[in-house]
């Protein structure tokens, strides 16, 4: 059975859980959801705002100087750089240099991430099931990934080739680095849930 054959979880609907001695704060502390900011050279954006109200506060569309998405108050702090498979694998050859100098960018900030809107599996699997017909061998992108990570300090977040699931994880990983953020700059603490100090 293939990943689109499939049938997935549907995400959470609801606001994050911010707890503080075991009542949700969210509404009484007024903790906004973050707007955020999509590269102008983004030709297919992820709908994070449309498939994700409850995380994600609004979209607009900015010329970004590192990545593909940020959070509006958290520019200069928070990058997710996003990689199509095909994206991807003329990264690892082609527009490499580009590619690493962007990386150079990213690593500077406080958080980041590059987002691989694929599994491992289908990256090990082969390029030609996404016609995405390549010479350039799977170990060699998995390969520069982990070497991004290793001297950059990146992390890789490899999602699916599905995009309500990339969306999804996007969604996720910006709406929780902009509310543990957010706490922590108003003196709330850097903490969702008081009770366990996640």
């Amino acid at each position: 059975m293939s990943d689109r054959d499939r049938s997935f979880v549907s995400p959470s609907t609801s606001r994050l859980r911010v707890m503080r001695d075991g009542h949700n704060i969210i509404r009484s502390a007024r903790v906004p959801k973050p707007v955020v900011l999509v590269d102008t050279r983004e030709q297919e954006p992820l709908p994070l705002f449309v498939n994700h109200p409850n995380w994600i506060g609004g979209e607009r569309r900015v010329a970004l100087k590192t990545g593909d998405y940020t959070v509006e108050g958290m520019e200069g702090l928070l990058s997710l750089e996003r990689k199509h498979l095909a994206d991807l694998v003329a990264c690892t050859v082609t527009y490499r240099k580009r590619f690493l100098d962007a990386c150079s960018r990213l690593a500077r900030l406080r958080w980041k991430a590059i987002l691989v809107q694929a599994t491992l599996e289908d990256i090990k699997g082969g390029f030609e099931p996404f016609d995405c017909p390549s010479e350039v061998h799977p170990n060699t992108v998995c390969g520069t990934l982990d070497a991004i990570e290793a001297k950059f300090g990146i992390p890789i977040i490899y999602s699916s080739s599905i995009q309500d699931l990339a969306t999804e994880r996007a969604a996720s990983w910006l709406s929780k680095h902009f509310t543990y953020w957010w706490l922590e700059t108003q003196g709330h603490g850097r903490v969702l849930i008081d009770s366990d100090g996640l």
